[in-house]
This record gives structure tokens, C-alpha cells and sequence, in this order.
């Protein structure tokens, strides 16, 4: 009985499907970087709105594509493996080839060969499928537990959080609507957070540190929360956790992190461009951005966090102020110009020099002799017809051999001559060669990438007799294996004669023992199925144990982290509560010296209405509403309530507009208007 649901033939199929699927993806994602690449270069001038949207779809498309690649190679699998079991094609027609993952595959005797290379690659990972699924998903087990600690963390936070002041409220919910957000938003603040972020998506809430709202000033923190607002109303949570989804499933693509970065980076313009025109008034959102620089730390990859990194927030100001978008930066271009290159050298590489042999399976007709009968279904019967096939058709050819000089003129490759012309791409010596020879006469020649002169070929011409020697070396290696391939081929189909002789001989013989050879066979073939399965739970056992350690060893590690930001989170508790003392006692102070110069200038007679004061007291004037004030009651004030302040230069402010038309209220360092 067979236990293990990864050796049925339907479990493995979808096995190699995905593992093709993922090996495709590498190749699609190359058109997905020069896509992102051509998007970026033609819209410098565009809104930051259309080019997201755009790199939206680049990586849309590439999901979708490698969702119909799946779809498609398990579809081929299907039908290959059905067409074989029930309308088989004569063995001198065709190879049967059964990998490890027991998927089979047939190729026709007329393929060409200029796709043998793909062929090899392609039959790599259908033969080692089931491990490099297991290799792929063990890490992506692995980065989803980091995005659910991810989330739980985020979770644990919004649950130690603290309501600001009504008036911050008030404000927020006017900010809010606004911004057209209609959905339920609440404001809170956490000594566990560095930054502002939006957490959550049915009921958002939007995380300021603690003491930001008091310590900044109100426009630069209005210009913060609608920046976060605009996050809520583009709905970038939920979209910012397929993202993580897709980076965790093509984790091995760099195509995939460089899109996903680049979709990150226009969100955050989005925002920045949504606040920006709700405010009217770029000054303060750059004033906000510059102010959150010490806090770009790293956090949980589920935030939508309001300045991620120092580099991108020094881009996101200078695409403000210049209006422009940022341009490929040396690396990104670098990336673009290397997808380009292998998309162009894959399509030039797979490009067929002549029609190829059809592949599809003739039926049996009465002129065709059925040389064998159709393979039985049970995956029993088809490892038998497996041993039968190999001793029937013994595979003689050389393939080792073959390999082996195909790596040795992997630095030389022919194209095919057209017309009498032939072409040469050689590296030797760290130079790279391109010739190309007309009738055996060099007519160009360029060298790493630059064209030398007709006169200067003399120069070259003892390293070029070299490569032409060496390749004449090659040719004539090629061609005699050539030979002895088709040499081996005549006798291997003597052999293939004779044995079907002894077949037909050995026919006779069978009839009269079929029951019992079949029972046996049956018997041997149940007893081979147990021990490999026994074999393959041992050692899938083995890697589950191992994968184990490894986990409980991260796990030990993130425990431990945590614990670390929990202490440091505690002390940033601490600390902040101490500030809130002082700044309360700060107030304090502040307000008992204020409600003195009130009753002061009261008693003067320079106070009317208490809602139309303003003040401005220093050591060198005293200014109410505007006028400046006798020098008396200037020294008098000065002296009742400055000399608390110690020898530092301060001045009383209440509802003192100063030149940059800020109004201010407190105690304020003098020269930092």
C-alpha cells in the first residue's frame, strides 16, 4: 500500500508544475524589470498616481503570468501523461524518459538540437522538482512566520497605546474629512513607536509616538497625519499586505523586490502629493519630512509608515521641491540594461534555424504493427514497462562525453553561416571576439565591443589563427562524435532487432507461465514500493528534523530580539514619562507667570480683552498688541519674572506673531524665532 501522498502521479505533477512555474518566473521577471525600466524612463514628468498604477500592472501581469504557467504546464503534464498510458507510438519513433519525480516525458527521435540546452535544463528541474519545492517552501514557511510575527507585533502594540488630547481629536477627524476618508479612523499615540504609522484596515488607526504632538509644531504635524490619512483612503494596507505575499512566494526573483520597491516608493509619493493638496502648502510638508530624520528606523514590513529610509525621504523632498520624478540610479540601471541583455540572448538562444519535428503521437493503424501494448494506468505497471523499456532500448550513447565537450566550447559559440557568412563570438583571455568570415576571409572584427579597422587586422591575426585552430579542433571533435553516435545508434538498433527476435521467442514461453510471473512480479514490485517509500519517509523525516532545529534556533532568536525591544521599549516608556513630567511642570511654571504679567498689565491698564492679548517680554522690551511699552514696566516685568530663568536669554511670548507670521505662546530661547 502506498502511504505517501507525494509519490501519486497527480501529487507530482503538481509538484514539477510548480517547480517549472517558479523556474519561469526567473525569465518572466527579466520582462517585468525592462517593463518597470521603460515606465520609469518615459514618465519623468508624469504624477506619481499614473506611474504607480503602471508598475502596479507590470506586477500584476507578472503574477498573472506565472499563475497561467502553472496552469499551463500542469495541463501539458495531464495530457502527456494520458496520451502515454492510452495511445502509445512506435518505440522507433521515441524516448521515454522517467525521471524521479516519476513524471514522464517523450521526445521524438527527429528533435532538433539547438534546443537541447533548454531541454537539459528543463528535465533538471522536472527530475529534482520534489526537492527544490521543498528547499523553496521551507523558506517561504519561514518568511511568512516573520510576516505573522510581523503582524502580531503590530497587534501587541495597538494594544498598549494612549489617547492624546480632545483638541488633537478634534483636529484629526476634521483632517479626516478633509481627506475624504470615510471609513472609521482613530488616532492614538505609543511610546512604542518611533515614527507615524497606519496599522490595521477594516478600522485603521494611525500610531504617532509619544510627545510628538506637543513637541512639534501644528502645521508639520497636521502635514504628518494627512500624509498617513492618505494611506487610509488609498487603501494601501490591504494592498501593501498582497505585496508582502508575492515577495514571500518569489522571494529568489530580484526582479520582484526591485518592482515591489519601486511600487513602494510611488505609494509613498501618492500620499505625499494627496497631503500636499489638501494642505496648499508645501513649505510645511517639507518641514514635516525633515523633521522625522532621526527617526528612520527599521520596523515591521506591515506599516505604512511616514519616512522609511534617510536616502528615499531625501528623494521624496527633492521630487517636491523640483517636481520632478527621480531618476534610474546607477545600480537600477545597471539591473535594467542586464534584463535586457539576457531577455535579448535567451530570445536569440530559442530562436528555432528550422522548422522542428512534430512531436505529436501518431495512433496505431493496420500497417503498424503494434511492436508493444498500451502501458497500464497503476503506477505499479508503469515501473515495470520502465525496466522493460530500459533493457529493450539500452541508451549507448555517449551523453556524458557529450556534456563534457559542450562546456569546453561554451567560450566559443557558432552561429549557423547563412550565404557563406559565418560568425564567431569568442572569449579568450578576458577579451571578448566577435569575427565574422566570408568564404573563410575576415570581413569584420570587433574586440570587447569595438570595431577594429581592416588595416589593423594583421595585429590580430596570430591570436585569430589561435581561435579558428582551436575551433577547427572543436568542429572536428564535434564531428566524430557524431559519428560514433550514429555508429552506436546502427549497432544499438541491431541489438534492438535481435532482441525483438527473442521477444517474440520468448512470447512462446510466457503464455504458459503468466499467472505465476505476474504474481511474483507483482509481490517484487510491492516489496521495492515499500522499502523506497520507507526509504524517502526516513529521509524526509531527517530534513523535517533538521528544518525543526533550525526553526526553534530562529524562534530562539526572535524571542530574544523581542525581549530586547520590549526592554528598550520600556525605557522609551520611562523616559517619556519623565519628559511629560517636566513638560507638565514646565506648564505650570508657565502658566502661573503667565496669569502674573496678565494681572500686571491689567493693573497698568493695557488690558482690555484677554482674548485679543499679545505679548512679548525680553530683556530688551516689552511689547503688548503691537506697541511697545514704557522701559519701567519693561524692567519691573523683566525683573519679577525673567530672573527665574537663570543667566540664559529667554523671552515671554503670548499670542506673539513673529516675522515668519507664526504665532507663539511660551517660553522661548532668544534668537530661535
Amino acid at each position: 500500500m502506498n502511504w505517501n501522498i507525494i509519490d501519486q502521479p497527480a501529487a507530482r505533477q503538481w509538484i514539477e508544475a510548480l517547480c517549472l512555474t517558479l523556474m519561469h518566473s526567473l525569465w518572466q521577471g527579466l520582462v517585468a524589470a525592462i517593463l518597470a525600466g521603460i515606465i520609469l524612463l518615459s514618465t519623468r514628468k508624469s504624477k506619481p498616481a499614473f506611474r504607480y498604477n503602471l508598475l502596479a500592472l507590470v506586477m500584476v501581469v507578472f503574477v498573472a503570468g506565472a499563475i497561467g504557467t502553472f496552469v499551463f504546464v500542469l495541463r501539458d503534464a495531464s495530457a502527456a501523461m494520458a496520451s502515454m498510458l492510452t495511445q502509445p507510438m512506435p518505440w522507433a519513433q521515441q524516448k521515454v524518459f522517467f525521471g524521479e519525480a516519476g513524471i514522464l516525458t517523450i521526445a521524438t527521435a527527429g528533435a532538433t538540437a539547438n534546443n537541447g540546452w533548454q531541454e537539459q535544463i528543463v528535465a533538471f528541474f522536472a527530475a529534482n522538482a520534489q526537492q527544490i519545492v521543498t528547499v523553496w517552501f521551507l523558506v517561504f514557511v519561514l518568511k511568512s512566520l516573520q510576516a505573522v510575527s510581523g503582524l502580531a507585533y503590530l497587534t501587541r502594540v495597538t494594544r498598549t497605546v494612549s489617547t492624546p488630547g480632545m483638541q488633537w481629536i478634534v483636529r484629526f477627524y476634521e483632517l479626516a474629512e478633509r481627506m475624504r476618508v470615510t471609513q472609521e479612523t482613530e488616532l492614538r499615540e505609543s511610546a512604542q513607536v518611533a515614527v507615524p504609522m497606519v496599522v490595521g484596515f477594516v478600522k485603521p488607526m494611525v500610531l504617532v509616538p509619544l510627545g510628538m504632538l506637543a513637541n512639534l509644531p501644528a502645521a508639520q504635524v497636521e502635514a504628518i497625519l494627512l500624509h498617513e490619512l492618505a494611506h487610509i483612503r488609498r487603501r494601501d494596507y490591504l494592498i501593501n499586505l498582497v505585496q508582502v505575499f508575492c515577495e514571500n512566494v518569489f522571494f529568489f526573483n530580484p526582479a520582484v523586490w526591485w518592482v515591489s520597491k519601486l511600487i513602494r516608493e510611488e505609494r509613498e509619493h501618492c500620499c505625499d502629493d494627496l497631503a500636499i493638496s489638501v494642505m496648499q502648502n508645501k513649505t510645511s510638508f517639507i518641514h514635516a519630512l525633515i523633521s522625522f530624520q532621526e527617526y528612520n528606523q527599521s520596523r515591521p514590513a506591515f506599516e505604512m509608515a511616514f519616512s522609511r529610509k534617510r536616502n528615499h525621504l531625501l528623494e521624496r523632498i527633492k521630487r517636491i521641491i523640483n517636481n520632478n520624478n527621480k531618476p534610474l540610479d546607477a545600480m537600477e540601471k545597471l539591473f535594467v540594461t542586464f534584463s535586457l541583455a539576457a531577455a535579448i540572448a535567451l530570445s536569440a538562444a530559442t530562436a528555432p534555424e528550422k522548422q522542428p519535428v512534430s512531436t505529436k503521437i501518431p495512433a496505431l493503424t493496420a500497417k503498424q504493427p503494434a511492436v508493444a501494448a498500451p502501458m497500464p494506468k497503476t503506477r505499479e505497471a508503469v515501473q515495470m514497462r520502465e525496466h522493460e523499456i530500459l533493457a529493450e532500448q539500452p541508451d549507448t550513447l555517449p551523453k556524458k562525453k557529450q556534456r563534457s565537450s559542450e562546456m569546453e566550447i561554451h567560450s566559443a559559440s557558432v552561429h549557423s553561416a547563412r550565404e557563406g557568412i559565418s560568425t564567431y563570438n569568442i572569449t579568450r583571455n578576458n577579451k571578448q571576439y566577435e569575427i565574422v568570415q566570408r568564404n573563410g576571409k575576415m570581413i569584420s572584427l570587433w574586440v570587447d565591443d569595438r570595431e577594429i579597422p581592416e588595416s589593423d587586422y594583421a595585429k590580430y591575426q596570430p591570436e585569430i589563427d589561435k581561435i579558428m585552430a582551436e575551433i577547427k579542433v572543436q568542429h572536428e571533435l564535434a564531428e566524430k562524435q557524431r559519428e560514433e553516435a550514429q555508429e552506436m545508434r546502427k549497432i544499438a538498433e541491431g541489438q534492438r532487432r535481435e532482441a525483438e527476435k527473442q521477444r517474440e521467442h520468448a512470447g512462446q514461453m510466457r503464455l504458459d507461465a503468466e499467472k505465476q510471473r505476474e504474481y511474483a512480479s507483482q509481490m517484487r514490485l510491492n516489496a521495492n514500493t515499500n522499502r523506497e517509500e520507507a526509504d524517502k519517509i526516513r529521509a524526509e523525516a531527517a530534513k523535517q528534523r533538521e528544518a525543526a532545529d533550525d526553526m526553534r534556533k530562529q524562534a530562539d532568536q526572535m524571542r530574544q530580539m523581542a525581549e530586547k525591544q520590549r526592554e528598550a521599549a520600556e525605557d522609551m516608556r520611562e523616559k517619556a514619562e519623565e519628559q511629560r513630567k517636566v513638560a507638565e511642570k514646565e506648564r505650570e511654571a508657565y502658566i502661573k507667570i503667565q496669569d502674573g504679567i496678565i494681572d500686571e498689565l491689567t493693573q497698568a491698564g493695557l488690558v482690555k480683552d484677554k482674548e485679543s492679548l499679545s505679548y512679548r517680554l525680553s530683556n530688551d522690551e516689552l511689547i503688548v498688541n503691537g506697541a511697545k511699552q514704557p522701559a519701567a514696566l519693561q524692567q519691573k516685568l523683566k525683573a519679577k519674572y525673567l530672573k527665574d530663568l537663570g543667566d540664559r536669554k529667554f523671552e515671554l511670548m503670548y499670542n506673539y506673531s513673529n516675522q515668519d507670521g507664526h504665532t507663539k505662546t511660551g517660553i522661548i530661547r532668544s534668537g530661535n524665532e
